[in-house]
């Protein structure tokens, strides 16, 4: 059975090396130009991609370390956001145990590609034909590779279409990254209610003005990004902001910037029975709480389970031609993709829902934001799952006022599971995280 990718960023090759280990049968083509510069996302990552990276290479931290520039991740510590308090955090569970990476995503690629058995074809991919059954892949060069399935991963679209459902729970959609030196400890300190904690290191995200910035520290330099609303905010503001917040930290940034627009979007359908969308070619969300890696692994997880074992049994176990697919278990996986998506976008949203230390245009614009847009959803019962999962997080413990007690409970909260939360997001998130903007604590 012969499987193109066509990517070469991170989903590429995500995708590359997790079908090389996990269906070695496939005969596997890699396809990509790399004269296409890629956005580079994912250097804050979530445990989910650790245990997959680790299973993938069998490289420890201190390898990693040194091959992609990795810092350990606990958490997220959020400043300014909300009114309740000036800072709290949002930690992966068991707290204290369970960690993620900072990365490189230019080193990840290299790191992969060293995991990557492949045909590989270094050309400019002009346009793929599906069927439903079969792929066509035409290259500028007027030649073209039939495949039995191909995963498209050749990042944001030119432009949204019907095909694609805008996001608009999430108030931002451009970026402003720059580098700054590694911070010589990494250490992340924080105080609520009069209780101290440190770590090791964490993701910072700091709400200003016109967004917010996050700082993403690696061994060899630190990432700080100013996420914002074109729409609402110039660049000169963001920019002046910006400068203000680096002088204010004793931060000097090299003197290349990237500015980067984006729409919060995803495919209505991923999957048409030979052509699977992933990473930006499928969906794109900002990046308050790292979800594009967690989505490129999760997607590649669903392909794993059906339909590619079930193409492998056909074609390879039983030698039959691979057929269409059945039309009913084609939708039912679209609306289950769908609907993990919006999920996280409706928890990403949530965090702008209280607005935040500061009374502009952007905060005042992203807190009345977040409640349109949720009443305008059509499917009214993740709204109502959302709910459920806001009233699971009043059960626990107060996550700062009883925080040993809530650690000790949400170690042992049986919703801490990928399959279970809502999306990625278990009740104790939406407790750190609806007590943290203030939107939770008045019930407590």
């Amino acid at each position: 059975m012969k499987i193109a990718i066509i990517g070469g960023g991170t989903a590429g090759f995500i995708a590359a090396a997790h079908l090389t280990k996990y269906f070695p049968a496939f005969e596997l083509y890699h396809i990509f130009d790399p004269n296409i510069p890629t956005i580079g996302v994912g250097e804050g990552t979530t445990p989910f991609f650790r245990y997959w990276l680790q299973d993938i290479t069998n490289l420890k931290d201190a390898e990693l370390a040194q091959r992609c520039f990795i810092t350990r991740k606990f958490g997220i510590k959020f400043e300014n956001w909300g009114t309740q308090y000036q800072q709290f955090f949002h930690h992966f569970y068991p707290i204290r145990s369970d960690y993620a990476y900072h990365i490189s995503a230019d080193q990840l690629v290299e790191l992969l590609a060293d995991y990557v058995s492949a045909i590989h074809i270094q050309k400019r991919v002009v346009e793929i034909e599906s069927d439903g059954v079969v792929a066509n892949i035409n290259f500028a060069d007027d030649t073209n590779l039939e495949v039995d399935f191909a995963i498209d991963a050749r990042g944001l679209p030119k432009s949204l279409g019907p095909e694609h459902m805008e996001l608009n729970l999430i108030p931002t959609n451009a970026a402003l990254i720059r580098r700054g030196p590694a911070i010589e400890d990494g250490k992340i300190d924080l105080t609520i209610d009069q209780c101290s904690f440190q770590y090791q290191s964490a993701t910072r995200a700091i709400a200003r003005p016109h967004g917010w910035i996050f700082t993403i520290p690696l061994t060899t330099r630190t990432s700080y990004g100013y996420i914002y609303n074109h729409n609402i905010s110039s660049i000169s503001e963001v920019r002046a902001d910006f400068d203000q917040f680096l002088n204010a930290e004793g931060v000097h940034c090299t003197a290349s910037e990237r500015q980067l627009t984006f729409p919060n979007f995803a495919c209505r359908t991923f999957f048409d029975g030979a052509v699977f969308r992933i990473g930006n070619a499928a969906l794109f969300l900002e990046p308050l709480e790292a979800t594009a890696i967690v989505w490129i692994l999760s997607y590649m997880k669903s392909l794993s389970r059906w339909p590619l074992r079930k193409l492998l049994v056909s074609y390879v176990l039983q030698g039959r031609k691979k057929s269409r697919l059945n039309e009913n278990n084609l939708r039912r996986f679209n609306a289950s993709l769908l609907n993990g998506v919006l999920k996280t976008a409706i928890f990403v949203g949530w965090h702008y829902g209280m607005g935040s230390a500061f009374d502009s245009e952007f905060w005042r614009f992203a807190k009345g934001n977040f409640q349109t847009e949720l009443q305008k959803l059509e499917n009214s019962a993740l709204v109502a799952e959302f709910d459920q999962y806001c009233q699971a997080a009043l059960a626990l413990p107060h996550p700062f006022k009883n925080h040993d007690q809530f650690s000790i409970v949400s170690e042992n909260d049986d919703n801490i599971d990928d399959r279970k939360g809502f999306a990625s997001f278990p009740a104790p998130s939406f407790a750190e995280v609806g007590c943290g903007i203030g939107c939770l604590s008045k019930k407590f």
